[in-house]
């Protein structure tokens, strides 16, 4: 099988970050943290490995460095840039004056950041922003598509652009584009990814919605169903865009960026990177969103950030990569053992994202009252701190069946 992911990331001097090391798994990668702690400032950075090009979107020094090591069918590569490789003359007035050496490995092959391109040895990442809105655009008809170097220097060019959501392929030309090529015989490989994409869609979307796609008609305009009802892409959700747009998006990078023979999507192999995946999504939507994407793309891998405790509850264990605040000098990341399954909402928010709601504090002010008036306070004065704690806390709260069952042991040895 071939082996196509992202390894580690490597960056000093970049951002917000002093010292930067993240460590990757072949597959999901969920990158989580405090807001501000710099989550989307890692995938900007990958993107100026393979592509230098955008460096203005990034806070440099002259000591700036960064790299990273991945796989590309099953072959070793680092891509970056060393030190003394930037000019800079202001805040994001950076520019590429040289290209400074970065470290070497052995058995591995060292790559500068402009020489990933056109060598179709080595993969293009694809990266998407948290702009997923469809807005209407009126076909004409069938539009010839880029060759496959112009296609993945696009895909190289506009990574960082992409992730701050000023590139985005066109997804309705796209469908319209299969619609018209998929009966050709020499559309095989066109063809069969359609036909997966038009099956997955119920797989990917919430129970119960029945989301599929429907026609492209005369007036070009693709028509989908959802909930036994049909309307046009741009008439979709937010969410129903939001997914859509990621699942197009992952199609349309896999046919554009690879030969001929290589573009089954049930087979091929890489790196999407996605900044806020949850976002627009209900959560019903996120807790099986994980599943779905790996069961389209099997052979993917997926690093990408969120702020949602459903989608980290719905990661296997060693997915999570949990970021500390802000403010650290020093970072040295990797996905964790842990699975959280387990946890509940307020868990996750507080311990991974160092979130506490008003709610949350509220609840554990009463339970704190509640427990000094087990030993020290009367019947009255325990009943009353369980009965504000009732108000709050979910009917089936274990914590309020204990404090209930120390009432008892009250009441009866007061009894006694």
């Amino acid at each position: 099988m071939e082996m196509s992911y992202i390894e580690s990331l490597h960056a000093k001097n970049i951002r917000q970050f002093s010292s930067l090391k993240v460590t990757f798994n072949k597959k999901f990668n969920f990158i989580a943290g405090p807001n501000g702690c710099g989550k989307t400032s890692i995938l900007t950075c990958i993107s100026h490995c393979f592509f230098y090009g955008n460096i203005e979107y990034s806070r440099t020094q002259e000591t700036t460095e960064f790299w990273t090591d991945f796989t590309s069918k099953n072959l070793k590569y680092r891509v970056g840039l060393g030190a003394g490789s930037f000019n800079v003359t202001n805040y994001r007035k950076g520019s590429v004056r040289s290209w400074g050496r970065i470290p070497t490995e052995v058995n591995r092959t060292t790559l500068e950041a402009h020489a990933t391109d056109q060598n179709p040895s080595i993969f293009c990442p694809l990266f998407l922003g948290a702009n997923r809105s469809i807005t209407y655009k009126e076909i004409s008809g069938m539009q010839r598509e880029p060759e496959l170097a112009s296609k993945r220097s696009s895909y190289s060019h506009s990574a960082t652009r992409s992730l701050h959501g000023e590139h985005r392929p066109d997804i309705k030309q796209w469908i319209v584009n299969r619609d018209f090529i998929i009966e050709k015989d020499w559309a095989k490989e066109e063809r069969i990814n359609w036909h997966h994409l038009v099956e997955s869609l119920p797989i990917i979307a919430p129970f119960d919605s029945n989301f599929s796609y429907i026609r492209t008609g005369r007036d070009l305009e693709p028509v989908f169903s959802i909930y036994g009802k049909e309307c046009y892409l741009e008439e979709l959700s937010s969410g129903f865009q939001a997914i859509i747009s990621i699942i197009a998006n992952i199609f349309e990078w896999i046919e554009g960026t690879r030969p001929e023979g290589e573009r089954n999507v049930s087979t091929a192999a890489g790196t999407v990177l996605i900044d806020e995946l949850d976002l627009h999504l209900h959560p019903e939507w996120q807790f099986t969103l994980r599943s779905g994407l790996s069961k389209i793309f099997p052979n993917l891998q997926f690093i990408v950030t969120t702020h949602s405790p459903h989608l980290l509850a719905s990661a296997e264990p060693g997915e999570v990569i949990a970021m500390p605040k802000a403010g650290n000098e020093v970072y040295d990341l990797h996905p964790s053992s842990h699975t959280y399954s387990g946890w509940n909402t307020d868990q996750i928010l507080y311990e991974i994202m160092g979130v506490r709601s008003l709610e949350n504090k509220k609840y554990e002010k009463l339970i704190d009252t509640a427990f000094e008036f087990v030993d020290e306070g009367t019947i009255d004065e325990l009943q009353t701190a369980i009965n504000n704690l009732i108000e709050v806390a979910h009917p089936s709260d274990t914590v309020v069946t204990v404090l209930q069952a120390k009432l008892a042991a009250k009441v009866a040895n007061y009894d006694d």
